[in-house]
């Protein structure tokens, strides 16, 4: 394969400008012609009148066009400009498919992609070009994720050069779109590729949970405003320029081993923000800044991956974030590529990629994504090592990388400090609500869960039930076979007693104090609960307690509610059952009258 790259001049003949191409095509028998146009001009009558052109002259080749917020070419970003790729392939076909009218009908549309692509034979990859980030697009994914696993994709989202600029649209021969998206599919047995994306943006200070969220946009973090979190800790204030200033500080979220980075596009006045790329709610972020020595780090290690792919032709689709963080080092980690294979590109709103692992297909933010392609096996000499020139990071760039540092380190460390605390509170909640010796909640927070079963079942006109148990004669075990044996049983007990309570759904065993323990059976009927009680009985008594040569035997309350009755009451006439048990011979169940 080949890639043929053509700077557009608007005041030339197209066809000149693509003289290249067409004596390779005249040169050798290519099966397909893969034209992309990106574009950082917004003249919506020049793109379709180019489009349209380019179609006329090629009406065979697939081509997909978009604006764009940056155009690469030859590893390097143009000024504003067009560029025009031709991917050529000897043995691999492209399709292209358009789906028009996805705007409110994301999952159908979803389903009719995943169809498309479960029916193609030998299909590699799939390549998406979306208008923005306008759609429901967890929606779409969530169906693409199910396509068949062993096809990649990829992808990028339009994008102007100015986030102030609403322009988001794709384009073909056909016309422009905003409510549209080109989905090219690449097939072939001797067709390769090889993807990955590069971030290098490192968390800041501990975890944020999202607690409100629609699509795209994030409205509560820790029950608060999301704003509240760029205002408190980075004194960011909501003006005409918050975008532009949280750039450098975006969201990142942890979802299943990955990490999606959001960056702010527009702030509301209730507060909440509006993010390049979807965020749900329960969700674990970080606010998060680019450290340029682990972006270099980061993409240095792509480079080597794609160096012994050997390539043919490279595509990148970077975040715009990126191009404003490097600003003029912008082609500082791009530029290795192109000592590998000619490539091109363009700086996106949002990259598309599936998790190799989990195939989930993923909107990310704030990363390059690089697409190595090739056909066949390598046939080209092995490309010498390679790795960025930050020779230039000197002067100020140093001094930030150096603070990057520090503040990675600070970081990690602070992040280490509140893990441990977390764990610590875990476990002093823990402590406040669970017996010492045999892990069962405790009295307080037993009769605390009771009285919310109570509240509930009165609410709903159910009913529950409560057991209350005794050891028979446990004074004796102490006195017998000693202290340790006697919290053996205990423990062993409040064992069985957890097993038991498995069957019922919000089941829950606690110790009341000493001997005495206590079940809660949540929607559990009078009937139910007799039996339940029989079978601990049974259980308890034909247990081999560990250290004990008799059997231990229960001696039980049991009662039914409504949850309407007065709480003293209740607990009163529970303990009442469980001293008749005990005064009418022991290892037995007493049962209080039905409600």
């Amino acid at each position: 394969m080949k890639q043929i790259l053509v700077e557009y001049d608007r005041t030339l003949p197209l066809k000149g400008q693509l003289e290249e191409v067409q004596r390779e095509i005249e040169a050798k028998s290519w099966k397909t012609v893969v034209f992309h146009i990106y574009s950082g001009v917004l003249d919506e009558e020049l793109l379709q009148s180019l489009a349209g052109e380019l179609s006329g002259l090629y009406p065979d080749a697939p081509l997909a066009g978009t604006i764009s917020a940056g155009e690469i070419h030859s590893a390097r970003v143009m000024d504003k400009g067009v560029l025009i790729s031709a991917l050529l392939f000897e043995s691999t076909e492209v399709r292209k498919v358009a789906y028009d009218d996805v705007r409110g009908n994301e999952t159908e549309t979803g389903r009719r992609m995943r169809s498309e692509i479960d029916g193609q034979e030998d299909l590699v990859a799939v390549e998406l070009i979306l208008p923005g980030t306008e759609f429901s697009t967890r929606l779409l994914f969530d169906e693409l994720s199910r396509c068949n696993p062993d096809v990649k994709l990829f992808g990028g989202y339009a994008g102007g050069h100015s986030m102030d600029i609403g322009e988001h649209f794709i384009f073909d021969g056909a016309g422009l779109s905003d409510n549209k998206i080109f989905m090219l599919e690449y097939i072939g047995e001797d067709f390769h590729v090889n993807i990955d994306k590069s971030v290098g943006w490192q968390t800041l200070g501990h975890h944020f949970t999202v607690t409100k969220a629609d699509g795209n946009r994030l409205i509560e973090i820790d029950g608060k405003p999301a704003v509240e979190v760029y205002e408190k800790y980075l004194r960011i204030d909501r003006n005409d320029h918050f975008a532009e200033n949280t750039f450098e500080f975006p969201l990142i979220a942890k979802v299943e081993e990955d990490e999606l980075l959001r960056h702010t596009i527009t702030v509301e006045p209730d507060g909440s923000l509006i993010l390049a790329g979807y965020v749900t709610e329960g969700m674990h972020i970080y606010l998060c800044f680019g450290n340029p020595s682990l972006i270099v780090e980061k993409v240095n290690e792509r480079i080597e991956n794609v160096r012994r792919f050997r390539p043919e032709a490279i595509l990148i689709y970077s975040c715009s974030v990126r191009k404003s963080f490097w600003e003029k080092y912008v082609n500082m980690e791009m530029e290795p590529f192109e000592k590998m294979a000619p490539t091109s590109g363009f700086y996106t709103w949002g990259e598309v990629k599936r998790n190799e692992e989990t195939k989930s297909v993923l909107e990310y933010n704030i990363t390059m994504l690089t697409i190595a392609m090739r056909e066949g096996k390598p046939e080209n000499e092995e490309i010498p090592p390679l790795t960025i020139n930050d020779s230039v990071l000197q002067g100020q760039a140093s001094l930030m990388r150096r603070l990057s540092t520090l503040v990675s380190a600070t970081t990690l460390e602070l992040q280490n400090a509140y893990r441990n605390l977390e764990v610590m509170n875990k476990r002093l909640t823990e402590l406040s609500e669970r017996d010492a010796l045999t892990g069962l909640y405790n009295r307080r927070c037993f009769e605390n869960a009771t009285n919310k079963c109570l509240e509930q079942t009165a609410a709903e006109g159910g009913e529950m039930s409560l057991v209350m148990m005794d050891l028979d004669f446990f004074k004796k075990v102490n006195d017998t076979f000693g202290h340790a044996v006697g919290d053996s049983v205990l423990t062993e007990l409040a064992r069985l007693l957890e097993a038991s309570v498995a069957g019922f759904p919000g089941g829950m065993a606690g110790r009341w104090g000493g001997e005495e323990f206590f079940v809660l059976l949540p929607n559990t009927s009078r009937e139910d609960a007799a039996a339940y009680a029989e079978r601990l009985r049974k259980w308890v008594e034909a247990y081999p307690f560990a250290g004990v040569n008799h059997s231990i035997t229960l001696s039980l309350g049991v009662l039914t509610t409504n949850g309407k009755e007065e709480r003293n009451l209740i607990y009163k006439n529970i303990d009442d059952c469980l001293y008749a048990a005990k005064a009418s011979g022991r290892n037995r169940y007493v049962q209080y009258r039905q409600v």
